[in-house]
């Protein structure tokens, strides 16, 4: 299946995070990257099904609330290898997930396993030596 791409176009970077917060949670889509046009304008890249890029790109521009802070927004349902090209040419980096990516999947890796501190034995309680004369008797302590 062909994924699809959503656009929203944002004054400010608050507003933007705003929509792709709101277009995420209200949609299964990957937020794809984002980027800084210059002049203020920032856009926010989505990828999934056609519905459901359709879905989070209108709860993304209604999370906004403010018109003024909202440029454009654009819905692309199957778009072209050319499309895509120049949008990663944009954004700086790839947009488009991998094939088998149908679904966000967190990857957990193993932390290494760590080995136990060795601790020197501890050391025997020191005693105090008992004097003893020369011919191996007690001393007599008085």
């Amino acid at each position: 299946m062909k994924l699809s791409l959503g656009v929203i176009e944002t004054y400010g970077l608050t507003a933007a995070i705003q929509a792709a917060d709101a277009a995420c949670k209200s949609a299964s889509v990957t937020l794809l990257g984002y980027k800084k046009i210059g002049a203020g304008l920032v856009n926010v890249f989505l990828g999934g099904e056609i519905s459901a890029v359709k879905s989070a790109v209108d709860s993304g521009v209604a999370a906004v609330g403010q018109p003024t802070f909202i440029r454009g927004r654009l819905v692309i349902a199957r778009p072209g290898e050319r499309v895509v090209a120049l949008l990663n040419d944009l954004a700086g980096n790839a947009l488009t997930p991998s094939a088998d990516d149908d679904a966000v999947k967190p990857t957990v890796t193993a932390a290494p396993a760590a080995k136990p501190e060795e601790t020197p034995p501890p050391a025997a309680e020191a005693k105090p030596a008992r004097a003893e004369n020369r011919a191996g008797g007690k001393k007599d302590q008085k």
